[in-house]
C-alpha cells in the first residue's frame, strides 16, 4: 500500500510540473534511454576482487586521515548497516565514520554500537538535537578529526575503491592541489534494498557553466579541511541545497577541482529520498537559486535565477549591465534583415543596459575583422542557419560578456526537429562529435545535457557570440582550414588563450547542413599536426565512460 501511495505521489507531481505532452516526452526519453542495460552490466564499472586486494597491498606514499562525515536522523537500521559494512570493506585503511545524529530516538546510536565496539574508527556523536540538515553536517564535520572530509548520506553505500581512488587524486596533486583540494566522482542509483543498479551518472570534468545550473559534483565529495576553513561550514540558510552552495563556495574559494571518473557511490531510491521523488522536497530547489545568486555575485557576474520544471536543474539569467557594441555578422541577407527589422523596433528605456548593433553581410567573418569597423562582441550566423530574434542578443551576451568566456554559442537543429549539436567532443583520432546528436528535438538528453548550458571543448559555429578580443589574440580563424575543423582550431585557439566555450540550449539555430561537418581532407590532415598532444588526452568536458560514436554519444562505451 505504501509504494502504491508513493507512486501516486510521484505520478501526480510530475503530472503537475511536466503537463501531459512534457510527461509523456519524458516517459518515451527514459524508455528509449541507452542507460537501461546499465542493470545487467553494472558490474564491469566496479572494481574486482583482485583489484581491490591489490590496492590493499600498494599503499599510497601520501595516506591522510579521512573522515567520513554522515549526518543521521532516524536512520533505518539495515540502511545503516549497510553503509557502515560499505566503509569497513574499504581498500583505503585510514579513515574514520563520523556518525552525527540528531535523532529523537536510539535507533541510530544502537546501530552505531553495534559496529564501533568491533571498530573504533567508528565513532558516533549525539548531536544536542535535530538541527536540520545543516547543523546536523556541521557537527559531524566539528568532530572530525581527518585532514581530509568525505560526506555520505546516511541511507546510501559506497563502492570498495572510494576512498583509494580519492586519495590518489591527491597522491598525483601539488602541493597546492591538496591544499584546496575538492574531488568528486560519478555515481549510479540502488533501489531501497540494494539489488537493482540503474541511472549511472558519468559527468566531465569540471565544467563551471554546468556546474552553475545544476550540482553535478553531488556524490562522493571529498574536501581538505584547508578549503573548508576558506568556505566556511555549512549554512543553515541554504537546507535542501546546503551541499549545493557548499561546492560554489568552494569554487569561489580557490578549490582545485578534480574528477574521478569511476563509480564510487551508489545512491539510493525509496520513498523519501531526494533521489526517488525531488517533488518532496520543492523548498529545497528555492534554495538552490539563491545558492546561484549569491555565487554569482560573489564572481561578479550578477544573475536572477529561476528553477526549471526539471527540479535540481535552474535557469540562469545574467544581468546586462552598461552599453554593448555588437556587430551582427550574417552571411545570408534574409536573416540579416529579419533580425535588423527586429532589433530596430527594440527601445530600451527602462533597462539598465544599451545595444549598438551594426549589421554587416560579408563574405567571410575574417573580412570584416580586417576592417577595423566592428563591435566588442560579434554575432556570427552562417549561411543556411535559421535563428529567431527574440532574445538571440541577449542571450548569447549574457554569457559571451563574461571575462573568462571567448564564444558563446547556440544549440543547433535539425530541419526535421532533430538535435544537430549541443557543442562538439574530440576523439584521439581528430574526430569532431557532435554531442546529442540526432536525438529528438523535444527530448533533454542524458543528465539534461541538451538543455543545460555548459563548458564544451568546441562547437559548430553557425550562430556563436565571439568576443572579439579573444578573437584577435587567438589569430582568428585559419583560412586554410574548413567545416568543422575550422571551427575547433579556433575554439582550440581560444582555449590555449585562456578563454571557455559554451554552448547554451537556451538558444537555438536550425542548420540546413549538417553541423558544418563539410570539409577537406587537408584540414583534416593541418588540424590533426597542429593538435597531435591534446588530443591523445581524453576530453575534459566529456566522461570517458561514453561513446565517442557519432549519433549516439552519451550512450554507455562499448567494451573491447
Amino acid at each position: 500500500m505504501t509504494d502504491i501511495r508513493y507512486q501516486y505521489h510521484y505520478i501526480k507531481g510530475l503530472l503537475s510540473r511536466y503537463g501531459f505532452l512534457g510527461l509523456f516526452l519524458k516517459t518515451l526519453e527514459r524508455r528509449q534511454s541507452p542507460m537501461l542495460n546499465y542493470a545487467s552490466c553494472y558490474r564491469r564499472y566496479l572494481p574486482t576482487k583482485e583489484e581491490i586486494a591489490g590496492q590493499k597491498k600498494t599503499p599510497l606514499s601520501y595516506a591522510p586521515l579521512v573522515s567520513i562525515v554522515v549526518p543521521a536522523y532516524e536512520t533505518p537500521r539495515v540502511y545503516l548497516h549497510q553503509l557502515m559494512d560499505s566503509v569497513q570493506a574499504q581498500s583505503y585503511p585510514n579513515w574514520e565514520l563520523c556518525i552525527a545524529d540528531g535523532s529523537k530516538t536510539d535507533m541510530v546510536e544502537q546501530a552505531a554500537a553495534e559496529y564501533a565496539k568491533r571498530d573504533e574508527r567508528i565513532r558516533y556523536i549525539r548531536l544536542s538535537g535535530n538541527g536540520g540538515i545543516s547543523e546536523n553536517t556541521n557537527g559531524g564535520l566539528n568532530a572530525a578529526k581527518g585532514s581530509y572530509i568525505v560526506l555520505m548520506d546516511h541511507d546510501d553505500l559506497v563502492t570498495p575503491n572510494a576512498l583509494y581512488e580519492m586519495v590518489k587524486c591527491l597522491n598525483e596533486a601539488s602541493d597546492d592541489g591538496r591544499k584546496m583540494a575538492l574531488i568528486y566522482s560519478d555515481e549510479d542509483k540502488i533501489n531501497s534494498d540494494g539489488t537493482v543498479y540503474s541511472r549511472p551518472h558519468f559527468k566531465p570534468d569540471f565544467n563551471r557553466e554546468f556546474l552553475r545550473h545544476n550540482n553535478y559534483f553531488c556524490h562522493l565529495l571529498m574536501f581538505s579541511r584547508t578549503l573548508l576553513q576558506a568556505a566556511g561550514e555549512f549554512g543553515k540558510e541554504y537546507d535542501g541545497a546546503q551541499d549545493y552552495d557548499f561546492v560554489l563556495r568552494c569554487v569561489d574559494a580557490g578549490a582545485v577541482v578534480r574528477h574521478v571518473p569511476k563509480i564510487l557511490y551508489h545512491w539510493r531510491i525509496h520513498e523519501g529520498s531526494t533521489a526517488g521523488n525531488s517533488g518532496d522536497k520543492l523548498y529545497a530547489f528555492d534554495s538552490g537559486c539563491r545558492a546561484i545568486e549569491a555565487h554569482l555575485k560573489r564572481c561578479g557576474q550578477p544573475g536572477r535565477v529561476n528553477v526549471t520544471e526539471s527540479l535540481g536543474v535552474y535557469r540562469v539569467f545574467y544581468e546586462l549591465k552598461g552599453t554593448y557594441t555588437i556587430t551582427v555578422v550574417a552571411e545570408d541577407s534574409r536573416q540579416l534583415r529579419k533580425i535588423k527589422k527586429y532589433y530596430d523596433r527594440q527601445h530600451y528605456p527602462e533597462k539598465e543596459y544599451k545595444l549598438e548593433i551594426q549589421f554587416i553581410q560579408p563574405e567571410t567573418l575574417t573580412n570584416v575583422m580586417e576592417s577595423g569597423s566592428i563591435g566588442d562582441y560579434i554575432l556570427y550566423i552562417r549561411k543556411k542557419t535559421r535563428v529567431k530574434p527574440k532574445g538571440l542578443i541577449e542571450g548569447l551576451l549574457g554569457i559571451c560578456q563574461q571575462e573568462k568566456n571567448g564564444i558563446a554559442a547556440a544549440k543547433l537543429l535539425t530541419t526535421n526537429r532533430r538535435v544537430d549539436s549541443c557543442g562538439l567532443v574530440y576523439d584521439s583520432q581528430g574526430n569532431m562529435i557532435p554531442l546529442c546528436g540526432g536525438i529528438y528535438a523535444g527530448y533533454k538528453g542524458y543528465f539534461l545535457h541538451a538543455v543545460i548550458a555548459k563548458n564544451v571543448s568546441a562547437a559548430a559555429l553557425h550562430c556563436a557570440m565571439i568576443k572579439r578580443k579573444a578573437f584577435c589574440e587567438a589569430g582568428g580563424f585559419d583560412e586554410e582550414m574548413s567545416g568543422i575543423y575550422r571551427d575547433a582550431d579556433l575554439c582550440f585557439r581560444l582555449e590555449e588563450a585562456g578563454y571557455d566555450i559554451v554552448v547554451t540550449p537556451e538558444v537555438t539555430a536550425v542548420c540546413r547542413q549538417d553541423g558544418g561537418k563539410d570539409c577537406l581532407p587537408q584540414a583534416r590532415k593541418r588540424f590533426l599536426e597542429r593538435w597531435k598532444q591534446k588530443l591523445a588526452l581524453p576530453d575534459p568536458c566529456y566522461n570517458r565512460n561514453l561513446s565517442l560514436t557519432p549519433g549516439h554519444t552519451y550512450a554507455m562505451k562499448e567494451q573491447r
